[in-house]
């Protein structure tokens, strides 16, 4: 899991949305991925497509080996009333400090508990993690509801 590589994502997705954009394209890859279908499932993004630098592909193009570093996912920035619905991305564990809770842990955060350095989340505020011991990435209440735990990722709001 790259924190580095989601850092990039999260401020890249806060510029383009400071600036109005209608789309904007990440790096894909398996974490990224998950990351954008919970945006999408949780209402903060329009769409999720697969596509290349120049674009969103009009029809599926594989990804092999060979054209993986020229792949991206073109995510479509949602607005309302010219504001955009995902005002802040933040990321939670930084490169240098992972910040992984165990499920009473996770199930205090969720219910409103200031744990260790980690805020309560605010209302409209969702914050995502990924599972120990395997590459799943899901929010806050729903790793609750399952009993896992795992390591922070970031909140959106």
């Amino acid at each position: 899991m790259s924190l580095q590589n989601l850092g990039y994502v999260c401020s890249h997705l806060q510029n383009c949305l400071n600036v109005s954009l209608p789309m904007a394209a990440i790096p894909f890859n398996r974490l990224h991925l998950q990351l954008a279908v919970g945006l999408y499932k949780n209402g903060f993004i329009n769409s999720v497509t697969r596509g290349s630098i120049a674009g969103p592909d009009a029809t599926p193009v594989e990804v092999t080996p060979d054209n993986i570093s020229t792949r991206k996912l073109w995510l479509g920035l949602k607005y309302k009333n010219s504001k955009p619905v995902m005002s802040k991305l933040k990321l939670v564990s930084k490169p240098n400090r992972r910040i992984s809770f165990n499920k009473v842990e996770l199930s205090d955060l969720a219910h409103g508990k200031k744990v260790r350095i980690v805020e309560p989340l605010l209302p409209g505020e969702i914050l995502f993690l990924k599972v120990e011991g395997s590459n799943e990435v899901v929010e806050l209440h729903e790793a609750v509801k399952k009993g896992l735990a795992g390591t922070l990722l970031c909140r959106v709001k």
